[in-house]
């Protein structure tokens, strides 16, 4: 008799719902700590479906790069000039009055300038990605338990039918 892999079912299930549930409350936390003046990362935020192995059941969750420097706080080299339209949507968002003699237009661009030449001293941390996995896996262990405990239960049951009928 050839041994049978045990398939999680109900758990890949229950893991992409984990996944769903991170998702939102990573959003929920970077909306409450201010971090979502454009929503670009908020939005970036991605769950896809899950990829399973013989070994181990992966979710991949994506967003975009600076989201690791918003959740480590981060310092930024000069070298590329940042888009002057999204520090322009920067300002009008955070109600920034452009210095006396300047436009938003014109400000925003200086904006950028300065940061392209001179990079941006560092940016305080503002945690989302831990706090989110963490409140998220408190919250649904016990299903992911069910589910795992549920898959076992039906592949054993599966077994057993299986070594019966042989006989």
């Amino acid at each position: 008799m050839a041994i049978q892999p045990v398939k999680f079912i109900a758990l890949t299930e229950e893991l992409e719902k984990v996944a769903l549930d991170f998702q939102s409350e990573a959003q929920a936390i970077l909306r409450k700590n201010g971090n979502s003046v454009t929503g670009k990362l908020v939005n970036s935020i991605k769950v896809e479906a899950a990829k399973v192995t013989p070994n181990n059941i992966v979710i991949p969750v994506t967003m975009l790069k600076y989201g690791d420097w918003v959740d480590n706080g981060a310092e930024r080299r000069s070298g590329g000039q940042p888009p002057v339209q999204a520090i322009k949507q920067w300002i009008k968002l955070k109600r920034i009055n452009p210095p006396k003699g300047f436009t938003v237009d014109q400000f925003a661009w200086a904006v950028a300038k300065n940061v392209k030449n001179n990079g941006q001293r560092f940016r305080k941390a503002y945690p989302f990605i831990t706090p989110a996995l963490n409140y998220t896996i408190e919250k649904n262990l016990q299903g992911v338990a069910n589910a795992a405990a549920l898959d076992i239960t039906n592949n054993v049951q599966k077994s057993i039918n299986q070594s019966t009928s042989l006989k």
